[in-house]
């Protein structure tokens, strides 16, 4: 595949981003980076970050504390603490994806116990519930989009019902008429 010219493929760009919300903007170029194997990019603060995180108060520079964030996501089980951790990561250092030692030093940090003993299980029911992409290889866990928005609702129990998983609901047998 021939090669695009910098004025060639810059336009493009602009043209395909300006159709996106500006705080999805950093998400998508992330997106793009990873899917082209170049890794994660360097993005200025506040970009690609997602709208409705919170990060933002209870610590010097602005930046909210592991513990203040959980605080206010308040995870009510292990998947939930997981995947908070993982988007507290994806905010405030603009990490896609989260290993185990990760999510542990987060979870540390926030003052709450870590099982590292049943991370897997753990790690695979969250994967279950959609909360995390399949696959990444062991210690690769990156969340879904389903997963950004779950713990962008948090603490917000009502609005997460809302929430499409992408799950596709099964429907019981049809009983036969008489």
């Amino acid at each position: 595949m021939a090669k695009g010219k910098l004025k060639d493929v810059v336009p493009k760009l602009v043209a395909l981003l300006e159709s996106v919300e500006a705080e999805e903007r950093g998400r998508a170029i992330q997106a793009a980076f990873l899917t082209l194997g170049e890794g994660a990019v360097q993005l200025p603060s506040g970009l690609g970050t997602g709208g409705g995180g919170g990060v933002g108060a209870g610590a010097p520079g602005g930046q909210m504390t592991a513990q203040a964030y959980f605080k206010a996501k308040q995870p009510k089980n292990k998947i939930e603490e997981l995947a908070v951790a993982a988007r507290y990561r994806e905010q405030r250092e603009n990490a896609e994806i989260s290993s185990k030692a990760d999510i542990q030093n987060v979870v540390i940090k926030a003052r709450l116990n870590f099982d590292a003993n049943n991370f897997r299980r753990d790690i695979d029911n969250a994967k279950k519930a959609k909360l995390f992409n399949i696959g990444g290889g062991n210690d690769a866990h990156m969340l879904s989009a389903y997963g950004q928005d779950y713990v962008d609702t948090l603490p917000n129990r009502d609005g997460l019902k809302a929430l499409s998983s992408g799950k596709k609901k099964r429907g019981g047998a049809k009983k036969k008429g008489k």
